[in-house]
């Protein structure tokens, strides 16, 4: 199957995002670094509080950070758009959990969704559209998904360190136990104009195969200026666990928003909703 490529689009739009999930699923199969879903879940609980909650998990992948969390005790929904990718996290909604899990195939900037919410959390797919798309996110997180006194939690690309490795290229050898992997070429490319990461897959024996993917990179600065009119308000920042004063007017020229692609910030509702 033809699928749209990024660079041969020649443009931005949101045209190839299940495409590219839909064979990055095939190439990379279920991620399954438990350490990478368990330090997800500690974030969750270090910044949302202890106790189950009710939480939805939008770009959910292959599921393996919604079914973590189902284990720790919340009652998961997970939306993924990629029918590829949502069988994976099908496969781990049907494993006994201490919470629950339920999988829904949805676009999450239009998905329609009757619950409530304690947490709404993007891990590492906020950014993926335009400024226009992720304040239309925004708002329905706000307005629509979380409960009273609910918080947002989202990874957050900062353009600094996508700049820095603009032009790098690493070539990569097929993942292991994944049928679909094949031997790739990974490219970082930075557009300094639009702000955006653009993150390229070339299969070394099919280079006409390759596609790419991009994501929006907010500064903290940016971010909160985005954040204007959404009805959500910034509570937290941090890399790694460390927490940045996004309220300060010290002058900062390093630190690990240099070095790190994303921070993550925590989000409630105004006061007013």
């Amino acid at each position: 199957m033809k699928r749209v490529s990024l660079f041969q689009q020649g443009y931005y739009s949101l045209e190839w995002i299940k495409d590219f999930y839909d064979q990055t699923g095939i190439w990379w199969g279920p991620n399954v670094d438990q350490d990478y879903y368990q330090e997800r879940v500690r974030t969750l609980e270090r910044l949302c509080g202890p106790g189950s909650k009710k939480v939805l998990d939008l770009g959910a992948g292959p599921g393996g950070t919604a079914a973590t969390m189902a284990d720790a005790g919340h009652a998961v929904v997970a939306v993924e758009l990629s029918p590829g990718r949502i069988q994976f996290a099908r496969q781990l909604a049907k494993l006994p959990h201490k919470g629950s899990l339920r999988v829904i195939e949805g676009d999450f900037y239009t998905v329609k969704l009757e619950e409530r919410f304690d947490v709404v959390c993007c891990w590492e797919v906020f950014g993926l559209g335009s400024d226009a798309d992720q304040r239309q996110l925004l708002r329905r997180i706000a307005s629509d998904w979380l409960a009273p006194g609910g918080m947002a939690l989202l990874d957050v690309y900062s353009p600094v360190r996508p700049a820095r490795a603009a032009g790098k290229e690493e070539i990569l050898p097929p993942l292991p136990c994944v049928p679909g992997s094949v031997e790739m070429i990974n490219r970082c490319h930075f557009d300094p104009l639009h702000s955006r990461w653009i993150d390229e897959w070339q299969p070394v024996a099919s280079p006409e195969q390759a596609l790419a993917q991009t994501v929006r990179c907010y500064s903290p600065a940016d971010f909160l200026l985005l954040l204007e009119g959404t009805g959500l308000s910034l509570r937290w920042i941090d890399v790694n666990g460390t927490e940045l004063d996004f309220a300060s007017s010290e002058i900062i020229t390093s630190g690990p928003l240099m070095e790190e692609y994303y921070y993550r910030a925590l989000l409630s509702a105004d006061d007013k909703n």
